[in-house]
């Protein structure tokens, strides 16, 4: 096959798998559960699509589910599966105990990283931060906030790229008040100026436009620090439209995917 061939087929298996975690986004209303139940024991093994969408299932009796194999930059999915009639019903991110999302702490910058941007004006790991020679996520995450400065939060989501929209922020502070932040600009960045100069946040509170719309929290345990970046499973939060993943059981109990996908898994060793 061509190279133009080969990037073609390439774009259509990307298209489907996106497709794929597409209609995995929206399930039933973005509802988040403690764990799953257990699901039809007789359907419960290994599965396989083939081309030209080729991805493996692993449907486990206990009700939880795997879809994996999917090309880069795509992730696994994971959640709850139940059968409902001739259909089997996925629930991606439905299982955990991170509630759709969590706090994400970079690496810390080092003395080999300053190491490689040294130069004349530059010695040291923040003036280096501060010219833009090294990313200021991984100096801010780890760096206590002073009284004097804002303290910053950037709200995403690292598996599908999807915008944070309307989110509102929260921060619980060790008195026992709640602070709340401005509305961000759509894109999760937020900046809270105001706050006390001797405040202590232990946690912070994400509230997203997607039902249901509820506050949810992640604990800081660690010093306030001058940024909090916050990762969200937008599959598990409901953020991406479509409805819930749904396969059609066959008479020879491989399971098919609707159009456009037209998935077909078959049971495999």
């Amino acid at each position: 096959m061509s190279a133009a061939g080969d990037a073609r087929l390439r774009r259509l298996r990307l298209s489907a798998c996106a497709s794929l975690a597409i209609v995995c986004g929206s399930f039933l209303a973005g509802a988040a559960f403690a764990a799953c139940k257990p699901a039809d024991a007789a359907l419960a093994g290994q599965y396989a699509s083939g081309a030209p969408t080729p991805l493996s299932l692993r449907l486990d009796a206990d009700g939880r589910f795997r879809i994996y194999d999917l090309p880069p930059p795509l992730a696994d999915i994971a959640g709850c599966w139940q059968r409902e009639g001739a259909r089997v019903v996925f629930a991606p991110g439905a299982d955990g105990d991170k509630d759709g999302i969590e706090r994400v702490l970079p690496d810390p910058l080092t003395q080999a990283d300053l190491d490689k941007v040294r130069g004349d004006g530059i010695q040291t790991l923040e003036q280096a931060v501060d010219a833009g020679l090294l990313p200021a996520a991984r100096w801010w995450a780890h760096q206590p906030r002073k009284p004097d400065e804002p303290l910053r939060v950037k709200v995403f989501d690292p598996r599908a790229g999807i915008a944070a929209g309307e989110t509102r922020l929260s921060l619980r502070l060790a008195d026992g008040r709640e602070i709340q932040a401005s509305p961000g600009t759509g894109d999760g960045e937020f900046e809270v100026a105001s706050l006390p100069a001797s405040a202590a946040v232990t946690a912070i509170g994400v509230r997203f436009a997607y039902p249901p719309q509820r506050t949810r929290w992640v604990a800081t345990t660690d010093s306030t620090k001058q940024l909090y970046l916050i990762g969200f499973d937008a599959l598990a939060i409901g953020a991406i439209p479509g409805g819930p993943l749904a396969l059609d059981v066959q008479a020879d109990g491989s399971l098919l995917a609707d159009p456009p996908d037209r998935l077909h898994f078959k049971r495999t060793p």
